[in-house]
């Protein structure tokens, strides 16, 4: 099982568009995968979660649904402050490392910007091999992302689109 985590809980961002098209991709292709968005993450989960000891029924769901079953992850982040979204590293930092242990991950990064979050996916990188995640090299930056969109939202750059094909294929191996 392959998880997608749309990395940004912000309303309205257009990673969860990036992040549908992943699934679309992977799906197509028959692959077992599902979607998770950080904004559907439990309001106090940075608090209420297994790490502290005080768990969230809801986060504890999610965390089995979206973590504890798959062995792959796509991480697609969004770049704010030269780095990773915050929420993503709260998410990452309130589950117990085991379930992230041995797994592998490939990133896609965005940016409105020239460099497609490059430096959020090294910091994401650094994250998760500590974490024993093993990350595909070469990350997917994907650079002016809102000009790759249609009007309706949807990832239509045949390039782009191309480019995940080849990471999510790795990703595979």
């Amino acid at each position: 099982m392959i998880t997608i985590i749309s990395g940004t809980n912000r309303s309205g961002s257009v990673t969860l568009s990036v992040s549908r098209k992943v699934l679309e991709l992977l799906t197509s292709s028959e692959i077992d995968a599902q979607l998770l968005d950080l904004q559907k993450l439990p309001k106090d989960f940075v608090f209420k979660n297994d790490v502290f000891g005080d768990a969230d029924p809801g986060f504890s769901a999610i965390v089995d649904q979206f973590v504890t079953t798959a062995d792959r992850f796509v991480f697609v982040i969004p770049e704010y402050n030269g780095g990773f979204p915050g929420v993503c590293k709260a998410f990452i930092d309130a589950i117990e490392p085991k379930n992230f242990k041995g797994k592998k991950a490939a990133l896609i990064g965005l940016s409105a910007g020239r460099a497609g979050n490059l430096r959020g996916t090294d910091q994401l990188t650094g994250v998760l091999n500590y974490l024993d995640v093993s990350t595909v090299p070469k990350p997917v930056n994907i650079l002016h992302v809102a000009g790759q969109l249609n009007e309706e939202g949807q990832l239509t750059d045949d390039h782009t689109a191309e480019a995940i094909t080849r990471l999510l294929e790795r990703l595979l191996d």
